[in-house]
């Protein structure tokens, strides 16, 4: 008998995923979970799955790109129509639906501390988004390495006034011109 290599961070958590989907179907049988509810869980933990797995053999084939970070200013999105979700959306949601979920969520939080997958994470920070997704359903505090980056503030405008001066009082500010009355209308002056 050779000895084997341990899994890999992306195998180690396919196979808690699993374990959460095997035990989210078996929930049919004691009819504690409807199908179309079961089958939404299975079909978003797979994509997890499916997503670490395919950055883990990116990253292993050594065709993982780096992602560069633009800073752009946020556009103004326009108002959609929310559709409702159709799975719980509060943190370790999976928790409370899946009983097997704490087990999991003990593995994911041992595997997260490893060290193996600290390097996995640093290597490759695209796996960043769906390991936070993962953490946030079992309800585990993701390691500071998947705390998502975000844009540094906005440096502060520079004060009207020189430090050390007083704000200039309130009846020593100009008020706004008024504008003339439009079609023949004249507000009520009292």
């Amino acid at each position: 008998m050779r000895p084997t290599a341990p899994p890999a961070p992306a195998d180690r958590i396919a196979g808690i995923i699993d374990l959460l989907c095997r035990s989210a179907a078996a929930q049919i049988a004691g009819r504690r979970l409807a199908g179309p509810l079961i089958i939404l869980i299975c079909a978003r933990l797979r994509r997890i799955a499916h997503r670490l797995t395919a950055i883990a053999a990116r990253l292993q084939a050594g065709k993982l790109r780096r992602r560069t970070v633009i800073r752009r200013q946020p556009a103004a999105r326009p108002t959609r129509p929310t559709r409702p979700r159709p799975l719980p959306q509060g943190r370790a949601w999976l928790m409370r639906l899946v009983p097997e979920a704490p087990a999991a969520a003990s593995q994911l939080r041992y595997l997260l501390a490893e060290p193996e997958m600290a390097d996995f994470i640093a290597a490759a920070p695209q796996v960043g988004r769906p390991l936070r997704s993962l953490c946030w359903m079992l309800g585990v505090r993701p390691p500071p390495g998947l705390k998502p980056r975000r844009n540094p503030p906005a440096e502060p405008e520079p004060p009207a006034n020189p430090p050390g001066t007083p704000p200039p009082s309130r009846a020593a500010r100009p008020l706004p011109p008024r504008l003339p009355p439009r079609d023949g209308f004249a507000p009520n002056r009292a």
